[in-house]
């Protein structure tokens, strides 16, 4: 039969319990500082890797040979969207219940969205 007093059994059972716990992290603290060692190895490897190599590629690349300017052509993508204005269109005229007619005058594209996405996320609340 058992004799030992239920307070005393529920404190060592708390003890053995919380003693695990801590044992549990410890070997976990161990392990995530076990592999960033191992990551730091691994890009400092490569670093030194990646040096030695450009400094072989300078040793024996020639002498560089006389910059001459040429004129600066910007190319401009033309993109024929016609299809997707015609879509956006139909869109926006679906949802708009007046009934008056839509008619698209001018398109142009805003090079803001990147902005209004980051904004959008950090003024959340």
């Amino acid at each position: 039969m058992n004799t030992m007093n239920p307070v005393a059994y529920g404190l060592i059972v708390a003890v053995i319990g919380i003693a695990v716990v801590f044992v549990g992290l410890t070997i976990l603290v161990f392990f995530v500082w076990l592999m960033g060692q191992l990551f730091r190895a691994i890009t400092k490897a490569k670093e030194e890797k990646a040096k030695k190599a450009a400094e072989a590629a300078a040793a024996a690349a020639p002498a560089p040979a006389p910059v001459v300017e040429q004129p600066v052509v910007e190319e401009s993508a033309v993109v024929d969207d016609s299809e997707l204005i015609a879509v956006i269109a139909a869109a926006i005229a679906a949802f708009d219940n007046s009934g008056k007619r839509l008619v698209v005058r001018k398109v142009r594209r805003v090079p803001g969205w990147k902005d209004a996405a980051r904004s959008e996320q950090i003024y959340h609340f």
